[in-house]
Formats: structure tokens, sequence, C-alpha cells
């Protein structure tokens, strides 16, 4: 890269930045020198130049914060430390390529679609997934887990690599389906957790009428009964009978015991 060419670049951006108040964000920085294919200590300048113009720049954090913050992360547990150990063993056998070469193998794939190409892409990818399922561990799932939706993300961003968006290089492209894959299953994860609890609460105010209803009646009440009571609909309760493994039974009375 030639410096007038990088100055020139960052004058440009100087001038976006003006135009927008001085705030920009994290991917309109890197989009911005997207085609120059910058190193992470060359963007770690961009963003100090950036702050020194008092430059607000979202979404980014320091290097240095980024290895606090890692160094601050919740513990490995024995399981994600067996999968680090089996996974950091198969990488160490890969013999991986400078950032121009894996760039020229990505042209390949996009030209010729050969399955062969693919699978070494991916071979060369498998670093990165790990780095960024380590990013998002400590949210309740697994590594293993969050680097198995890496892989998956990266197998089928490889399908729509001719459809990236325009400006967008092909490793930025694969590195952010990656991202978006993991973070989708942390997200999913979370809904699903928030279902459950909200489905146990559901089932525990339930409890407590049939209870309530049982004790006042002096005898087991029917899902019937029980709807009425409640006025809620005969096959809310039984679907909440049945996922609790109370079954679909008339008699509801037994599910609060």
């Amino acid at each position: 890269m030639e410096k007038e060419e990088f100055q020139k670049k960052l004058a440009e951006l100087g001038a976006l930045a003006a135009k927008n108040e001085k705030r920009l964000t994290n991917r309109q920085v890197r989009d911005f020198f997207d085609a120059l294919e910058l190193s992470e200590e060359q963007y770690e300048l961009i963003f100090a130049y950036l702050a020194s113009r008092q430059v607000v720049v979202e979404g980014y954090v320091p290097a240095k914060k980024q290895e606090e913050e890692r160094q601050a992360q919740v513990p490995l547990t024995p399981e994600e430390e067996s999968f680090l150990r089996s996974y950091q063993k198969d990488l160490d056998r890969l013999e991986l390529l400078e950032e121009a070469e894996l760039l020229e193998l990505c042209r390949q794939v996009e030209e010729t679609g050969d399955d062969l190409l693919k699978a070494r892409l991916t071979e060369q990818l498998l670093p990165e997934v790990l780095r960024l399922a380590d990013e998002f561990r400590g949210r309740e799932v697994q590594l293993g887990d969050l680097v198995q939706e890496g892989n998956i993300g990266l197998l089928l961003a490889l399908e729509t690599l001719g459809m990236r968006p325009a400006g967008s290089s092909a490793l930025s492209y694969l590195r952010e389906e990656i991202c978006k894959a993991i973070s989708q299953a942390v997200e999913d994860h979370c809904t699903e957790k928030e279902a459950g609890s909200h489905l146990a609460q559901r089932f525990n105010e339930l409890s407590d009428q049939i209870r309530k209803l049982t004790d006042e009646l002096e005898r087991q009440v029917s899902v019937d009964e029980l709807a009425v009571y409640m006025n809620m609909p005969v096959e809310e309760i039984e679907d909440l009978l049945k996922l609790a493994g109370e079954g679909t039974g008339e008699e509801a009375g037994e599910a609060s015991r």
C-alpha cells in the first residue's frame, strides 16, 4: 500500500466523519479501507488517528481493552477445556496461508465453485471460527456448540460468496457470516431459556390454582372445571399439563401434588 494512497484515504475518512458530526461506526471504518486489505495493527493506527481528531467510533474496542476483557472472561469448563485441546491439536497440523493467499483462494472458490477448493478454504478458516466463537464464550452456550454453529455458518456462506454485498471483500463477508451464525445461536439459546422460564412460571400458576380449587371442592378437579375457574382455554391447560408430563386426563388435581 502506497503511503500517498493511505493518507488520501485517511483524509477522505476525516471528511466523512466531519459530515457525520464526528461520529462513525466500526463497520464504516473497516468497509472504507476494505479494498486495501489492512492488518489489525494498521486499523489500530487508524482508530488512534480518529481518536486524536475527537472522532467517536461506535462499536470499536481498543485491542488492549479487548485483551483485558478476554482475561476477565468466565473460565473454561472442563468440557470446554477438553474440546479446546482436541480442536487446537487439529489446528496445529494446518499450514495456514497468508492473507493475500487466502484472498486468492476465495477468488478461485468464487469463480469455480470447486468442492475441493471450498474444503481447503473451510480448513483455512477454522482458526477464525474458533477465535470468533471464543468472543461469545461465557453466555451459557458451550464453546464446542459455538464452534459448530460457526462452522455451519461458514459452509453456508461459501455457497453465497458470489452474492456478497458490493464493496465487501470475500474474507470480510465470510467472517461476518461466521459471526452472525454464532451470534444467532446465542440469541436462540437465550430465547429458548426465556420461553422455558415462562412455561415454568405458567405451570406453577396452574398448579397453585389446581391446589386452591381442589381444597375448596375437597376433591380432584377436572380440566373443564379448572378452565372455567381460571377463565383459561381447556386446550392451553391440557398443553401445559402435557408439557409438564402430567398427561391430559380429565382429572387435573394430581398435577398439583
